[in-house]
């Protein structure tokens, strides 16, 4: 073979190779060209649902579901809110409500106890036997309450936010049991006619007043707040409930109209029959937090602050009352007075005011009290609390005269008619009243339960109707279409 013919060959086989290249390289751009028209071409998937929305049946099936989903949310949101509030309601009935009663009963109970322990002290330093057993049971007696009302306040403190009353609550039983320990201790002692007896009473009464009653009234102080707190929310409107409520009925007005621009049919019985029942759910809806509204509020200005306003009248006299005994008790151990005097004073000052009578324009809580309310057997109540401190204020004069000279009289003036008759009037009054109107207060609440018991049924069961009425009125045009 010549080398002409050699390289004839290889000329052949380079012109063969970039043949085969060539028809590789359009085949390689032919896919990219046909992949690249494919990915911009809508998916047939794609376009069949383009295609259907725009289609009288796509459109009104995607109506149908839109108007079923919105009915049923729209319930479920309101339901939802309504048992919030309902929960709110039922913590008043139980959890803030039943803490705030405690922290009212631990406080009276505290002043009560001061009181009577005073007082059992005098009895007994004086041989009147009768007048001791009385006043040393009802200590008792008030001791087991306060020790009852903070024992349910110390289970229940872990709910409360504020650590510094936590911490209070760990240290009140202590201090409790501090207070009863020197009360039996100038028990003891008087019963033995020491002299020192009058000290031990003292200190058990500045140990009240210096730690237990002020822990005390900032508890009650908290529990009152928590409890306006949860008396707002339950009265609370639910307005963000009714504009979805609103906007449902809006749209399915709107349905109708579109519905009857497609069809040229004036009247679609199932969006007629939706339209109604979501109407009914609205009406529903505004009724019933009215009516629970209306109760909620009953029981925060005719039940809490008519309570409060007695609750605290009814702490300030016993707290004058206390004053009076200790007063007694600091003159027969030749202890100074001044003090108990001034603490009357401004005690009876804050419980009748400043103004001639017991009520009227005085000022005093007995009068803020009766202005609290419009219960006639409330107001009845007050009138006979007023009427009786003003027998037993009026005695003080005559108690404070006879203290310095002869201690029986004194005693006498304290413990015998008039004034502890008069006393005892005020006080069976007062927490009469208090608990007449925590009767009241819990029916209110049991109310305002009931009438958001029966707004989330109505509002369960019209949203239901709302759904199916709708369904079935898109529906029955789609089957005609069909």
């Amino acid at each position: 073979m010549t080398d002409s013919d050699t390289v004839s060959q290889d000329d052949a086989g380079t012109q063969h190779d970039v043949g085969v290249r060539h028809d590789v390289g359009v085949r390689h751009d032919a896919v990219i060209a046909d992949v690249a028209v494919h990915a911009t071409r809508p998916s047939a998937f794609g376009m069949r649902r383009k295609e259907l929305l725009r289609s009288t049946p796509g459109q009104w099936s995607a109506l149908l579901l839109v108007l079923v989903i919105a009915g049923l949310v729209v319930g479920l949101v309101t339901s939802l809110s309504v048992r919030s509030r309902q929960q709110t309601l039922t913590d008043l009935a139980t959890t803030s409500g039943q803490l705030r009663t405690a922290a009212a009963e631990f406080h009276r109970s505290l002043s009560t106890a001061d009181t009577t322990a005073a007082a059992a002290f005098l009895a007994r330093s004086q041989d009147r036997a009768i007048d001791r057993v009385h006043y040393e049971t009802e200590y008792e007696t008030a001791i087991g309450e306060a020790q009852s009302a903070l024992a349910s306040m110390v289970a229940a403190r872990d709910e409360d936010s504020d650590p510094g009353r936590r911490n209070l609550l760990g240290t009140l039983p202590g201090r409790l049991s501090e207070y009863t320990v020197l009360v039996e201790t100038a028990r003891s002692y008087n019963r033995e006619g020491e002299p020192v007896a009058s000290t031990y009473q003292l200190l058990a009464a500045d140990a009240m007043r210096a730690h237990l009653l002020p822990a005390a009234r900032e508890l009650h102080e908290a529990a009152r707040a928590r409890v306006s707190d949860d008396q707002l929310s339950a009265m609370s409107f639910p307005v963000l409930e009714l504009v979805l409520i609103g906007l449902l009925v809006g749209a399915l007005v709107a349905a109708q109209v579109w519905l009857r621009r497609r069809t040229n049919r004036m009247v679609n019985i199932g969006l007629v029959a939706a339209t109604v029942t979501a109407t009914a759910m609205l009406v529903w809806t505004v009724v019933g937090a009215v009516v629970a509204g209306s109760h909620a509020e009953q029981s925060a200005e005719d039940g809490t602050e008519v309570g409060d306003a007695l609750t605290d009248a009814h702490i300030t006299a016993l707290a004058a009352r206390s004053s009076e005994a200790l007063l007694l008790v600091s003159a027969g151990g030749d202890h100074p007075t001044g003090r108990y005097q001034q603490q009357f004073v401004e005690l009876r000052e804050r419980l009748v005011g400043s103004g001639p009578g017991s009520l009227g324009d005085s000022g005093g809580e007995l009068d803020l009290a009766k202005a609290a309310t419009d219960n006639p057997e409330i107001q009845q109540r007050i009138d006979t609390a007023a009427t009786a401190a003003d027998l037993w204020l009026s005695q003080h004069d005559t108690l404070r005269s006879a203290a310095g000279a002869i201690q029986a009289g004194a005693v006498e003036v304290l413990l015998g008619s008039p004034g502890a008759d008069a006393f005892a009037t005020v006080d069976d009054s007062l927490g009469s009243a208090v608990d007449d109107v925590r009767h009241d207060t819990n029916a209110e609440i049991t109310a305002a339960r009931s009438a958001l018991t029966a707004m989330t049924s109505g509002v369960a069961i019209l949203s239901v109707l709302t759904a199916l009425a709708s369904a079935a009125g898109v529906w029955q045009r789609l089957r005609e279409y069909r």
